[in-house]
């Protein structure tokens, strides 16, 4: 009896609160379409922000292309971004964040063996991390991946 009493008042006060929301709606509809449009908006970004398992899918992807095709032919560039992640993704040094509506991938501050005693004892500055950023995922997407990729099948040196 007391749950469905507290139950009650819980969805009377929610009813409320719907009810003042549509009435100030009417009001002010320019406001409200601005917030709901930011609102959704934000939804949607933060939905299809990428995962870990995207990035690593996706280096791995990326690697695969280039390994099919000819090293004279490769873009350096190309090949240097995906070889610097793949390594550091063995060695256990790519650390992730999902900030809402981007997710970051970067290179961990310390070595993972060690890292009960980095959080204790080190503390690194916000311009140490960014220094460390590796990629940065928006809309499902990897920012620096994908521009690292692009003409990954043309080397420019072979044409100087």
């Amino acid at each position: 009896a007391v749950v469905s009493t507290q139950s009650t008042g819980t969805l009377r006060d929610y009813k409320d609160v719907f009810v003042e929301a549509g009435k100030k709606a009417v009001k002010q509809p320019i406001k409200t379409c601005i917030y709901t449009t930011l609102a959704v908006t934000g939804g949607v970004v933060s939905y299809y922000a990428p995962t870990e398992a995207d990035f690593r899918a996706s280096s791995l992807r990326h690697h695969h292309r280039l390994i099919l095709i000819s090293e004279r032919i490769r873009n350096k560039n190309s090949e240097q971004f995906i070889d610097a992640t793949r390594k550091l993704e063995r060695e256990g040094r790519l650390s992730f964040a999902s900030l809402g509506l981007i997710s970051v991938v970067y290179e961990s501050y310390i070595d993972p063996d060690t890292r009960e005693f980095g959080k204790v004892f080190m503390k690194p500055r916000l311009a140490e991390y960014l220094d460390r950023i590796v990629d940065v995922g928006f809309l499902g997407e990897w920012y620096y991946m994908s521009r690292a990729m692009v003409d990954y099948d043309i080397n420019d040196e072979e044409f100087v």
